[in-house]
C-alpha cells in the first residue's frame, strides 16, 4: 500500500450532462472550447484519471447538438465541433469564423524530455502515432496558429485510486481538442485546469543556485560559501552532487552512481554541515541517481530488508521498483524522510537510465516525479529539480534540462526553448546556465549566459567535474567576473517580483517567461522573434546571444510590438513598433519595460542570502498608465501591494500605491522609486492624505524619490512632473554612449556637440557619418538617434 499523501487528489468522473455520444465516439464537453474526444470500437471508455489527466469533473457547459448521416456537430458558446467518422475529416469551427482541422497543424512546439549534449537547436518536433507502451518524452504545445490543437493522450497509462499506475486495458483514441483561437493563454489554462495547476515556488528556488558536480571536502564547501558572502554575491540554493555519497571503491567494485549513505570522508559531520549552510540562509538539495536499487553497504538496508521482506543476511540487493507500491513507500520513508528531518530540503532527481518498468509503458522518471512531489509536499509546500517526463509534468517543478555544452549555439538556442515550453504548460525551466560541459571559456560568453540566466525561469549556475572549469566570478577575470556579480545580485533582488510571478503561475495559470505572440498573435513578427520573449507581462527580454564584433559592442535583433518600451538598463526609450537593431556592452542586453510598467525589487541593503520579506522596495516606474500587484506571503497570510500609474499628459504622471495586508505582515515598509522615464522631475508625495517629505534627486537619466516609514495601511499617492524638454533626454542618452565610447578624446568632443545640436533627426545622421567610427558604433548612435 502506498502511503496515503502519495495518493493524489483526483475527480476524473465527468457531469454527464456534458457528454454526448455517437457511434464509436464519446465526446465530453469540458470547457466551451476545449473537448475529450475518445474512440473505441468496443465503446468502453475510460474513466479513470490518466498520469496527465486527472480532472473531469468540470461544470455544466450549454451546448446543442445535431447528428447528420456522416457527422455530428456540437455547438457551444465559444465554438463548433464537426466530428466525421473519419477524425482526419474532422474540423472546428471558431467563434471567429475559421475552420481548424484536428490534424495539429499549425501547432506551435511545446517541450522535451532533455538537453542533454544540446549543443545548438535540437528537433523536438511533436511526436506522430505513439507505439503501444511507449511513454511521452514530449510534447506539442497546446495552442495553434490555426486556432485549434489536439493533444493525444491515448498512450497515458491509468492512475487509479489507490494512487498506483496500469495500463489501459483495451485500446482506445483519447484526444483533447483545444479550440482557443488566438487565445494562447486560456489554452494553456485550460491544460491546467484537466491536468492540474503547477504549485507556486518558495521564495529560496527563486535567487541563484550554486551547483558544481564535484567532490567538495565538507570545510571546502563552506569556506565557499563564505567567501561568496565576503564578495557580495548572494546564492540561495546549495546544490550537492553525487559526490554525498561515497561514489568510488565501493565494495566489490560495486558501480557508484547510485548511493543514500553520506560520505563520512568528504563530510565527516554532514548534520553539522547541513546545519550550517540553513545558518547561512541557504537551502540544500542533494543528487540522487536511484536506478541500481539499495546495496548491502548503505547503512539505511537493513531497514529497507526489513520493511520489503528481505532478509538482511543475504546481503541481497533491494531493486529499484517505482511499480511497487511497498517500495516506494519504504524508498521516501527510509532513504529520503530521516535526512529531510536533518536538513536537506530537496531532492535533485537525475534520472538518466532508460524508460522501461515492470509495468509496459510506465517511465520510471514520470514516477519519480510524480511520488517525490507528492512526498516532499507532505507538509508544506516543496519542489524536487527533475527531468520533464511528458505531459502534465508541470505539477512537478522544476525542470532540470540536462547536460548542454558551452557555446554561442546552446545560449542562442535556450532563450526560443524556454519560452516554448509554455505552450505546453512547462514554465519552470532550470538550465545549466554558463553551459555544462566541453565547448570554450569565453568569458563574454560566461556573461551573457548568466545575463540570461537571471532572467530566466531559475538562475542555477553548474559545470562538469573538470580541474580548470568553474562558475565562480574569480575564473572570468577583466571584469566579466565583476558584471556577472551585479547580475547576481540584480537577481537576488529581483525575487519580490519573481515570486509574484510564481503566484500568478499557480493561482492564473500566467507563465513567468512567455513567447511574444502570447501577447500579440495577429503580429506575424511575433513569431519570427525566437530570441526575444514576454518576462513578467512588464517586460521584453532579448538576450544577447551573438559574440561582439568590434568595440566591445554586441548587435541583437529585436522586434518592437506598437507602444512605447523603454530599456532598463540605458533608459533608452523607442516609440512605435517594428524590427530594431540594438547595440549593447557587455554590461547590458535589450530589457524593455512596456507603457506603465512596474518591476519591484528588494530595497533592502546588504540582505545577504536572506530570501525574507524585505523592509523597503526598490520600484522601476516606467512612463504611461498600467498597474501591478506585488504579492507576499508568511506564516499563513497574503498581503498585496497594488501600484498603479495614471499617465495624465505626456509631462504628468500619477501613481498610488496601496497595500492590502489584513495579517500586518509588514506594518511599515520604506520605498524608492526610480522614474525611469523622467529626466528631471518635480515630485508632490501624500501618505493616507496627508503630505508627507520626500527624498529627490536626479539619478543619471531618471528621477529617484524615496518614502520612508509608511503605514501599510497608508495609500500613497505620488504625482511627478517632467522639467526636462524631449531633447534632453536624447541629448544625455548621447553623451553617455559617446562618453563610453573608445576613440581620440578631441573627436569625440566634436562628435556629442555635432549630434547634440542637430536641428532633426535626419541632420543627426547625417552629421554621424562624417565621423570615423566602427560599424557597431555608428549603429550605437544611431539607435539614439532614431529612438
Amino acid at each position: 500500500m502506498l502511503n496515503k499523501h502519495l495518493i493524489a487528489p483526483t475527480r476524473p468522473v465527468a457531469d454527464p450532462g456534458n457528454i454526448v455520444c455517437w457511434r464509436n465516439f464519446r465526446i465530453t464537453l469540458l470547457t466551451p472550447a476545449l473537448f475529450r474526444i475518445e474512440e473505441d470500437a468496443q465503446q468502453l471508455f475510460c474513466d479513470e484519471a490518466t498520469q496527465a489527466v486527472w480532472f473531469r469533473d468540470m461544470p455544466p457547459v450549454i451546448h446543442t447538438v445535431q447528428q447528420e448521416e456522416n457527422a455530428c456537430v456540437i455547438r457551444t458558446e465559444a465554438t463548433a465541433l464537426h466530428l466525421a467518422e473519419d477524425l482526419n475529416e474532422s474540423f472546428v469551427v471558431l467563434s471567429d469564423g475559421r475552420k481548424a482541422w484536428l490534424n495539429n497543424d499549425g501547432t506551435l512546439p511545446g517541450t522535451c524530455r532533455t538537453l542533454d549534449c544540446c549543443d545548438g537547436e535540437i528537433s523536438y518536433e511533436p511526436m506522430g502515432d505513439i507505439p503501444k507502451g511507449q511513454p511521452i518524452d514530449m510534447a506539442a504545445g497546446v495552442v495553434s496558429r490555426t486556432g485549434a490543437a489536439v493533444y493525444d493522450d491515448s498512450p497515458s497509462l491509468l492512475l487509479l485510486q489507490d494512487g498506483t499506475v496500469h495500463p489501459r486495458e483495451h485500446d482506445e483514441r483519447d484526444l483533447y481538442v483545444f479550440a482557443f483561437g488566438d487565445d494562447y493563454r486560456g489554452a494553456v489554462r485550460a491544460l491546467y485546469s484537466i491536468c492540474g495547476m503547477p504549485p507556486a515556488l518558495p521564495r529560496y528556488a527563486l535567487g541563484n543556485w550554486w551547483s558544481r558536480y564535484w567532490a567538495y571536502t565538507q570545510q571546502e564547501y563552506l569556506d565557499l560559501m563564505d567567501s561568496f558572502a565576503e564578495r557580495g554575491i548572494p546564492f540561495t540554493v546549495a546544490t550537492v552532487d553525487m559526490d554525498w555519497h561515497p561514489s568510488k571503491d565501493l565494495p566489490g567494485g560495486a558501480d557508484g552512481w547510485t548511493g543514500y549513505t553520506w560520505n563520512r570522508e568528504l563530510f565527516p559531520d554532514y548534520r553539522a554541515f547541513l546545519q550550517l549552510l540553513h545558518q547561512k540562509g541557504l537551502h540544500v538539495t542533494l543528487n540522487l541517481h536511484p536506478a541500481l536499487g539499495v546495496r548491502s553497504f548503505e547503512t539505511q538496508y537493513p531497514a529497507m530488508a526489513a520493511r520489503m521482506g528481505v532478509d538482511p543476511a543475504s546481503r541481497e540487493t533491494i531493486p529499484f521498483d517505482m511499480t511497487d507500491p511497498t517500495f516506494i513507500s519504504a524508498y521516501l520513508d527510509v532513504l529520503h524522510h530521516p535526512y529531510e528531518q536533518e536538513g536537506v530540503d530537496f531532492w535533485w532527481i537525475d534520472w538518466q537510465q532508460g524508460i522501461q518498468s515492470a509495468v509496459l509503458g510506465l517511465d520510471p522518471l514520470w514516477s519519480l516525479n510524480h511520488y517525490h512531489t507528492l512526498d516532499i509536499c507532505r507538509k508544506e509546500p516543496g519542489i524536487i529539480l527533475s527531468r520533464y517526463a511528458g505531459m502534465g509534468s508541470h505539477r512537478y517543478p522544476i525542470g532540470f534540462s540536462g547536460d548542454t555544452y558551452t557555446t554561442w549555439n546552446t545560449l542562442r538556442f535556450l532563450p526560443r526553448f524556454t519560452a516554448e515550453a509554455s505552450n505546453a504548460g512547462y514554465t519552470w525551466w532550470s538550465h545549466d546556465i554558463g553551459g555544462h560541459m566541453g565547448g570554450v571559456k569565453d568569458n563574454e560568453l560566461f556573461v551573457r549566459f548568466v545575463q540570461f540566466g537571471v532572467f530566466s525561469p531559475i538562475n542555477r549556475l553548474h559545470s562538469t567535474a573538470a580541474n580548470t572549469l568553474s562558475k565562480d566570478i574569480s575564473a572570468y577575470r577583466g571584469g566579466a567576473g565583476l558584471i556577472v556579480r551585479e547580475f547576481l545580485r540584480l537577481r537576488h533582488a529581483m525575487i519580490p517580483f519573481l515570486y509574484t510571478a510564481s503566484c500568478q503561475t499557480a493561482e492564473q495559470g500566467l507563465a513567468l517567461v512567455e513567447p511574444m505572440y502570447y501577447e500579440h498573435p495577429q503580429e506575424a513578427d511575433s513569431y519570427a522573434c525566437e530570441g526575444q520573449y514576454l518576462f513578467g507581462r512588464q517586460m521584453i527580454a532579448a538576450p544577447v546571444t551573438e559574440k561582439s564584433l568590434e568595440s566591445g559592442l554586441a548587435a541583437t535583433r529585436v522586434w518592437l510590438p506598437e507602444g512605447i518600451w523603454t530599456d532598463f538598463f540605458t533608459g533608452d526609450v523607442y516609440c512605435g513598433s517594428g524590427w530594431r537593431e540594438m547595440i549593447r556592452p557587455l554590461d547590458s542586453f535589450p530589457l524593455l519595460a512596456k507603457e506603465g510598467g512596474f518591476f519591484v525589487l528588494d530595497g533592502t541593503q546588504e540582505a545577504g542570502n536572506s530570501t525574507a520579506l524585505p523592509a523597503a522596495l526598490d520600484v522601476h516606474i516606467f512612463a504611461g498608465s498600467g498597474s501591478y500587484d506585488l504579492i507576499e506571503d508568511e506564516k499563513g497570510s497574503r498581503a498585496i501591494t497594488h501600484f498603479a500609474s495614471r499617465q495624465i499628459s505626456p509631462l504628468q504622471q500619477i501613481v498610488t500605491i496601496a497595500a492590502e495586508d489584513p495579517g500586518y505582515i509588514l506594518p511599515v515598509r520604506s520605498m524608492t522609486l526610480r522614474f525611469r522615464s523622467v529626466l528631471n522631475g518635480q515630485v508632490c508625495a501624500t501618505a493616507g492624505g496627508v503630505s508627507c517629505p520626500v527624498y529627490q534627486r536626479q539619478e543619471g537619466e531618471y528621477t529617484l524619490v524615496r518614502l520612508s516609514g509608511i503605514k501599510s495601511s497608508d495609500c500613497c499617492e505620488i504625482v511627478i512632473t517632467e522639467n526636462a524638454a524631449p531633447a534632453q533626454r536624447r541629448n544625455a542618452a548621447l553623451l553617455r554612449a559617446v562618453t563610453s565610447m573608445e576613440g581620440d578624446a578631441d573627436m569625440k568632443e566634436r562628435l556629442y556637440a555635432q549630434l547634440k545640436n542637430a536641428a532633426s533627426t535626419h541632420e543627426a545622421l547625417i552629421r554621424l557619418k562624417d565621423f570615423p567610427l566602427s560599424r557597431m558604433q555608428q549603429a550605437q548612435l544611431k539607435e539614439i538617434i532614431e529612438q
